[in-house]
């Protein structure tokens, strides 16, 4: 099935790279190096070469690692190393072809605060950049001022909206089996999920579907009455800290800061569900706790007053199963391919925009002619059926794609 979902996706994105065709650019790549990824990386090769690969550090499967340095150039800093803006200008400036023009396809928002710094080093040869997080269309939203290239964010895209909702999924799924490992079962534990966004909306409904008592909170009040209206119960934020056992963190920024700490109920888990390791306050939980190692991937913070648990050393939960979310993360994949092609005809742009609600809408149309159609009793699961599909509707999207 693995080797099947492949060929699947090289299709997929051949098809796409295709649309955008070769052009005289590099790509500085900053991304999760897992087995998902060489598809998306194969098929931006073909647009043009790439000449950095960066990955996430914690977000690396070592086989995937090793496969991809036989064909990229492959640089896997620390995370430290990646918030230091000086050492990540650097890296590009020397490791890319300095008479090319280059655009950078990135996960969460670090080359926001040194795009100006780094398009003066690379003496105007930065053509632009493409986001994919909503923590990384904050970032870039904070720097709009500066911005010395377009942006294309693809993080608010409806093509997001199903990927970020099976994150939540895989979210609850990778917290579920560090608590069995340890003998707990998940079922019945209150949890708090603090932001009900597209992914945080994904975990509360997970987690109901695991019998498990959800309370959500959010700062914006819009938010707070849409979960109230789903079904879920909405308390002011400390008031539920002190009465859940779980606490999910997916707002993309800090959810649980300094003041929250003392209204943590004992023994409460700490998860993160976004990108980074923002979530929680970790040099306030260091500083201020005793910390110990439970087993791995959980660590108990004290002091004379309290003891909560963090999972995952406060990075993405899901990572550590590889955020296993299936075929329709090719659909946001997908809108990265196509939007070299936006970024090129934007050039000159000083600004933060996303793709065009037609190409979505054709990407979204192509995927499941690809990947299979419900409709016609056609899953991704049915061979025969979607190589029939395929073949025959390839040469009509691709038109389509021409036109958005």
């Amino acid at each position: 099935m693995q080797t099947f979902l492949r060929e699947l996706r090289n299709r997929y994105f051949t098809c796409i790279a295709d649309i955008v065709g070769k052009q005289d650019i590099q790509f500085v790549v900053l991304t999760h190096l897992l087995d998902d990824r060489p598809e998306l990386l194969e098929a931006l090769s073909r647009i043009a070469p790439i000449s950095l690969l960066i990955g996430i550090p914690y977000s690396i499967h070592q086989p995937t690692l090793e496969l991809l340095q036989k064909t990229f150039p492959v640089e896997t800093p620390s995370l430290d190393n990646l918030y230091d803006n000086e050492y990540l200008v650097s890296l590009v400036a020397d490791n890319i072809d300095p008479d090319k023009p280059v655009v950078i396809l990135e996960i969460g928002g670090y080359f926001a605060p040194l795009a100006k710094t780094l398009q003066t080093r690379l003496g105007g040869k930065l053509l632009g950049i493409i986001e994919d997080t909503e923590a990384g269309h904050r970032r870039y939203e904070e720097y709009l001022a500066t911005l010395p290239c377009p942006v294309i964010s693809v993080a608010r895209s409806e093509l997001k909206e199903t990927e970020d909702h099976l994150v939540g999924s895989s979210c609850i799924y990778s917290t579920e089996r560090m608590l069995r490992d340890l003998g707990f079962p998940l079922e019945g534990k209150s949890a708090l999920v603090l932001g009900y966004g597209k992914v945080g909306k994904g975990v509360a409904y997970s987690l109901y579907r695991r019998h498990c008592p959800v309370a959500v909170y959010d700062i914006n009040s819009i938010r707070r009455i849409n979960a109230l209206s789903e079904g879920f119960k909405v308390l002011n934020k400390r008031l539920a800290l002190t009465e859940s056992e779980l606490i999910f963190g997916a707002t993309g920024k800090c959810s649980v800061t300094r003041e929250d700490f003392p209204f943590i109920k004992n023994g409460a888990m700490l998860i993160s569900c976004s990108s980074k390791d923002t979530e929680f306050d970790l040099q306030y939980m260091r500083d201020n706790y005793v910390v110990d190692t439970v087993s791995d991937g959980i660590e108990r913070f004290r002091n004379e007053q309290q003891v909560f648990y963090l999972l995952g050393q406060g990075r993405p939960i899901n990572f550590r199963d590889g955020a296993v979310i299936g075929p329709v993360l090719s659909l946001v994949q997908a809108e990265i391919i196509l939007a070299v092609q936006e970024i090129l005809n934007q050039q000159g742009k000083n600004i933060l925009l996303e793709t065009s609600k037609t190409a979505r809408e054709t990407l979204a149309d192509m995927w499941l002619h690809q990947f299979g159609d419900g409709s016609k009793g056609i899953s991704y699961f049915d061979c025969a059926g979607i190589e029939t599909t395929m073949n025959a509707n390839d040469s009509q999207i691709s038109k389509e794609l021409e036109k958005a």
